[in-house]
């Protein structure tokens, strides 16, 4: 298993997450469990998580990215400065869904709720649309903060 792989495997394994199979059919179909659907994936060396859970006609996402750490001022002065600009815009553009943690980690995390039932189709479809919208940013981060996955 190459070592992406093997990261995501351990991000699911510590979420509490088993394998998906076929037993996360029903849930795909908007007749899931209470548990939600969990899932990750990578884009661009940052590692996405996604937790989706439906009820009867509505369905809850929670999508989270380690988008990797701020530099400090005495590592690059540069690189930091530049990464505030692109995180500035990036909040503005993406609606605040973008944030510095106070141990100056970059998170990108949304909460959704659609008012229809949970199936691939619109799981992928919300992943993508939030993909599309943050693209410009995460390449420009990605500049001046070492991904995650590349570090």
């Amino acid at each position: 298993m190459n070592n992406q792989g093997l990261t995501t495997k351990q991000l699911l394994d510590s979420a509490g997450a088993g394998p998906l199979g076929l037993e996360k059919a029903s849930e795909m179909a908007g007749k899931g469990g209470d548990d939600g659907l969990r899932f990750s994936f990578e884009y661009g060396g940052f590692l996405f998580a996604v937790f989706a859970t439906s009820g009867e006609q509505n369905t809850n996402m929670r999508f989270h990215a380690n988008l990797g750490s701020l530099p400090y001022t005495a590592e690059n002065p540069h690189d930091r400065a530049h990464a505030m600009a692109v995180l500035r815009s990036a909040s503005k553009a993406l609606g605040g869904r973008v944030q510095l943690t106070p141990r100056q980690r970059i998170l990108l995390q949304e909460n959704i709720t659609i008012n229809e039932p949970l199936t691939p189709v619109m799981l992928m479809s919300r992943a993508a649309k939030l993909l599309v919208m943050a693209k410009p940013y995460l390449e420009l981060l990605s500049e001046f903060v070492h991904p995650p996955l590349e570090a």
